[in-house]
């Protein structure tokens, strides 16, 4: 590929990412999807070989992005209660929703697939957030371990109820018990 090429396949990535947040990937088509990004069936084919890599491609697009956001946050933290602080900010902010209902719609389908798009999705994702969480706590895998499934089971919580207040309660309990 041209680096011109590798310059809209970056940006038809973005487009997706933004796409899927907003929509989810699970039932559309790829005619609908290359409209919607202003592109054409043909075109992502071209790009990503096809539907099921240009899935799996954005799946990857989404965890570089959640694991540059680890590194954002821990790199400005250091004390692990603000560490867990600054990350539930960013990952409960309603403005952050879609992509986090996105999240929850891959790692679901994840863990049925057996060699399709979403296959892996969600071990990767515990395996990548597990070794810099790990590192951010001071603690041990057990501790990550505790702190990533509390943080995500808090996320389903939110977005199931919308009951901002009471979640919050929960996860500075959450804080004080780690």
């Amino acid at each position: 590929m041209t680096q011109r090429d590798d310059g809209r396949r970056g940006e038809l990535l973005a487009k997706l990412l933004d796409y899927s947040a907003t929509h989810g990937l699970s039932e559309v088509s790829l005619r609908p999807l290359a409209a919607a990004v202003g592109s054409s069936p043909r075109m992502l084919l071209y790009f990503f070989g096809s539907k099921e890599e240009l899935v799996r491609e954005v799946h990857r697009h989404a965890r570089d992005i959640q694991l540059q956001l680890l590194a954002d946050t821990i790199g400005d933290c250091s004390d692990p209660t603000e560490v867990l602080r600054a990350l539930w900010r960013w990952l409960s902010d309603p403005a952050h929703h879609n992509i986090i209902r996105f999240f929850f719609e891959s790692y679901a389908r994840s863990l049925h697939a057996h060699g399709g798009a979403w296959d892996g999705f969600g071990e990767a994702s515990v395996r990548e957030w597990l070794p810099r969480l790990r590192q951010a706590l001071g603690g041990s895998d057990a501790e990550a371990t505790l702190a990533l499934a509390a943080l995500r089971g808090l996320l389903l919580d939110l977005l199931a109820t919308g009951d901002t207040d009471r979640v919050e309660a929960a996860f500075e309990d959450l804080l004080r018990s780690l």
